[in-house]
Order: structure tokens, then sequence, then C-alpha cells
């Protein structure tokens, strides 16, 4: 048993699973880590139950491996990336920070920070996206259950509301504990979360058509380094 863990989240029917949930799997073989995918429920029953909030399971999964990599189901893995457990310093939460000018999440961030009771920062800097994140030991206390949780409308690159659809469950929740627990966070940059949308802008950080072997497909994100 390795003290290594890839960790993924595939509950229901996702068509984009088949392609990538393989891709992910070979890559915890190259580094030499186990792999799990969720895809069974473990939300307690007082909680609202949604998938994403099954990312939670992290906690237990935390008793047995020093650290784990998370990466939601959608993101495929380029060939050529290196052993992110090694990127990052086990002190240090890795993650990608979704920021100015590609983001603006200070409207969501300050409405997460008053339901959860943490005071905002005064700018979303450090708002970090949920699908990629390498995890160790001591970050632990960030994946146990709050005392309560509810989702936020969804947010479009420049702020705007998403269609009603779209709610975010986890992600706010994260980047309020993280405030709360004080843990440092290490940003790996957009080559480790590409985000799909990031491809429509005219101000893109990198166009994936240059440094990608393969075309970013919709609702497929890209964690790759070029």
């Amino acid at each position: 048993m390795s003290k290594q863990a890839v960790i993924t989240l595939c509950i229901g029917e996702l068509s984009y699973s088949s392609i990538t949930i393989p891709v992910i799997r070979d890559y915890s073989c190259k580094i030499g880590a186990d792999f799990y995918s969720i895809t069974q429920s473990s939300v307690p029953q007082n909680k609202p139950h949604h998938p994403k909030l099954d990312k939670f399971q992290i906690h237990e999964f935390l008793d047995h491996y020093d650290r784990i990599l998370f990466l939601d189901s959608d993101m495929v893995i380029h060939p050529h990336c290196p052993n992110l457990f090694e990127l990052v310093d086990p002190d240090h939460l890795g993650v990608v920070c979704e920021t100015s000018p590609y983001f603006n999440r200070d409207q969501v961030f300050q409405e997460a920070c008053q339901y959860y009771g943490i005071p905002y920062p005064g700018h979303a800097n450090h708002w970090f996206n949920s699908g990629m994140m390498v995890i160790s030991q001591a970050h632990r206390p960030l994946f146990a259950w709050p005392e309560k949780v509810t989702s936020f409308a969804a947010r479009n690159l420049d702020g705007s509301l998403a269609p009603p659809r779209f709610r975010w469950w986890d992600m706010p929740l994260l980047n309020c504990e993280r405030l709360r627990l004080n843990i440092e966070i290490q940003d790996l940059g957009y080559r480790y979360n590409y985000l799909q949308s990031l491809s429509g802008l005219d101000n893109k950080p990198f166009s994936p058509k240059i440094h990608l072997s393969f075309t970013v497909v919709e609702k497929i994100r890209v964690c790759f380094i070029g």
C-alpha cells in the first residue's frame, strides 16, 4: 500500500468518465500512488445531498494516506504531467487559484464568507478551484463536515451569474474553511487546472492549441504542464 493516493469522484452517469477515469488511473500508476474512484455517496443524512459534497470523503482517506491528489472526474491529464506530489510542499495545499484578470470571484467569496461566518479578506486573490487539490495529513480538518452547508449561484469568469441550474457546493465552503483553519496554499498555475472556459478568452493565459497535443473538449479540463 502506497503512502499516497490519487482520488477522483464519479457518482452517477457521467458521459466523459469512460475517457477520463482510465487516464487518471494510468497517471496514478505512473507516479506510484494508489487509485480510488468514489462511486458511492456517504453524505450524512442531516446534510444536503449533492455529489460534489462527497469530496469530503477525503477526510476518511487521510486516515490511511499521508498525501492525496484529488482530481475531479472531468479532468484529463497530459502524458507529460509530472508527479504533482513532488511539486507541492507538504505543508501547503496545492491548488490553482482563479484570479484576475481571468476570473472575478469577489462577490461569491463575500457571500460565502458571510454565510460561514468568516471575515472576508478584502479580495479573492486566493480563491481556488477545488477540482484539483494536492492534500496532506495536516489538511484533514479541511474536509470535516461543517455544522452547516449550502450552495451558491455559480459565476461566469467575469463574475456574472451563470444559468440558475449551476450551483457551487464544495468550492465556497472549502475556500472559507481554508481561511478559518489558516491553511497556506501553493498556487500551481493554470497549466495544472485549465478550465475549458479559459480557451474562449482573447487574453487567455496560454493557448491550448500551442501547448496541448489534443483538443480540449467541452466539459473536460486539463491538468497539464507544458
